[in-house]
């Protein structure tokens, strides 16, 4: 694990949501901060190779290490350090940070001692098997929200280059441990999606289960067309409007939430906007859909217990399966899509 948690106090000063966006726009501007400005411990004599992007295979005598790094939005900061939101969507940074100190082993979820490790790593599989024909074999691909990197490091282990951004520092700790010493080259980013630096431009993106948790999803979608290559692909999931409440995590008191607006929120702790596909339809009306498909009945869904331990192959059949059965076909917990921004003339 990491040792040591640098702190940087930032006073925003800032009293209303305008100008936390106002402001926060302007800082992203100011400070386009990578692994290249990361400030670590004194006590690591080494210093980082020739990047950015970093060849992970120089990356090993990281491996471990904490580090400070400016954000791109100030309030990530005061969220690290323990301080509370005024902004609802991002209560998930506030659970986090309690999360890593009370159930570690189950945010750091690459690692094969995590208790949820196989279920993480079959639920990837299932991202993957329908996304494949959109990833590609060579370049430059951004993983936003990648957290500790369940996409990164498949990405880095084909030989790819990835820049890796999140909203949570500690989980970029625990990304770079994962990274170090795989094939590829990585770069990390502390950041929300809705002051996403410029970065690229991308051959792909992904964006597993993101819109659901940000502030502003149609923002995130601008910045992510403006940093990818043209007619390059968005591969995205967000939190489905019915299945959720039946899944083995959801959280006690809010039912309520599945007969009001599918906002899931508990103060200080999630913040979750659920979609019908009409939602997502028309969130990517400015986008062609090249694929949309509901996913996770059984995993991380509504018939995990019931379904069991399974293979990729059996999850596939359950999937399926529970698509076609009129009863079960409304009750998935995500929407698995593919999109590009049309290209313009």
């Amino acid at each position: 694990m990491p040792s040591g948690e640098p702190r940087r106090h930032i006073d925003h000063g800032l009293s209303t949501v305008d100008c936390q966006v106002a402001f926060v726009a302007l800082f992203a501007n100011l400070f386009h901060m990578s692994l290249a400005d990361a400030q670590f411990p004194s006590s690591l004599a080494q210093k980082l190779p020739l990047g950015p992007p970093y060849l992970c295979r120089d990356l090993v005598g990281f491996a471990g290490q904490s580090f400070d790094l400016k954000p791109t939005d100030p309030r990530l900061q005061h969220i690290h350090d323990g301080a509370p939101t005024d902004s609802p969507p991002l209560d998930n940074l506030v659970g986090m940070v309690q999360a890593w100190q009370d159930n570690p082993e189950w945010l750091d979820f690459l690692d094969p001692s995590a208790p949820n490790f196989a279920e993480k790593a079959l639920e990837r599989d299932l991202y993957l098997h329908y996304w494949a024909p959109w990833i590609p074999t060579q370049g430059h691909v951004l993983d936003l929200g990648g957290g500790v990197g369940r996409f990164s490091t498949w990405l880095l282990d084909n030989g790819l280059s990835v820049d890796l951004v999140d909203p949570d520092l500690r989980s970029l700790w625990r990304a770079l441990q994962h990274a170090a010493g795989r094939p590829g080259a990585i770069d990390l980013h502390w950041s929300t999606g809705e002051s996403l630096p410029d970065l690229g431009p991308f051959d792909a993106a992904i964006a597993a289960e993101v819109l659901c948790y940000v502030e502003d999803p149609k923002a995130v979608l601008e910045r992510l067309s403006q940093v990818l290559k043209p007619g390059a692909p968005l591969l995205l999931s967000v939190e489905a409007r019915w299945g959720w409440a039946q899944a083995l995590d959801a959280a006690p008191g809010t039912l309520s939430a599945l007969f009001h607006d599918g906002v899931v929120h508990v103060p200080g702790d999630r913040w979750i906007r659920t979609y019908t596909q009409e939602d997502l339809l028309e969130l990517l009306s400015d986008w062609e859909v090249l694929m949309l498909r509901p996913s996770h009945y059984a995993s991380s869904g509504p018939f995990e217990a019931a379904a069991g331990p399974m293979d990729l192959s059996e999850l596939l059949v359950a999937e399926q399966a529970l698509q076609q059965q009129p009863e079960t076909t409304h009750l998935h917990r995500a929407w698995m899509a593919v999109a590009r921004r049309p290209l313009r003339g």
